[in-house]
């Protein structure tokens, strides 16, 4: 577990001030999820049985080999933070974190 690399704050930034979520951004813990260098990290939870619940906002942005990837904000089935879901067009690995310039609402 953790704590919150600089270089993500742009896009988590971004996707909680759309969700209107507001969090302690010195507790969030983070972990790496196995999703082939996309960028997905699954945040740490302390309700025990936490699962996907919703999508809560979501964002695109272009990475520096020009490909196009998604963002997601989830939440679990209580609302909490549960995951940052990183999609790559063509399944490679994130270059480069976007700049809040950089992103798109989608």
């Amino acid at each position: 577990m953790d704590s919150i690399d600089s270089s993500i704050l742009p896009l988590l930034n971004f996707l909680l001030a759309q969700a209107q979520v507001d969090v302690d951004m010195s507790s969030i813990k983070l972990e790496v999820m196995d999703d082939g260098g996309m960028g997905s990290h699954k945040f740490h939870n302390t309700n025990i049985d936490s699962k996907l619940g919703r999508e809560a906002s979501s964002c695109s942005f272009i990475d520096t080999d020009g490909i196009a990837v998604s963002a997601t904000l989830n939440l679990d089935q209580y609302g909490s933070l549960f995951e940052l879901d990183l999609f790559k067009g063509d399944f490679s690995k994130l270059q480069k974190w976007p700049l809040a310039s950089e992103l798109k609402v989608t």
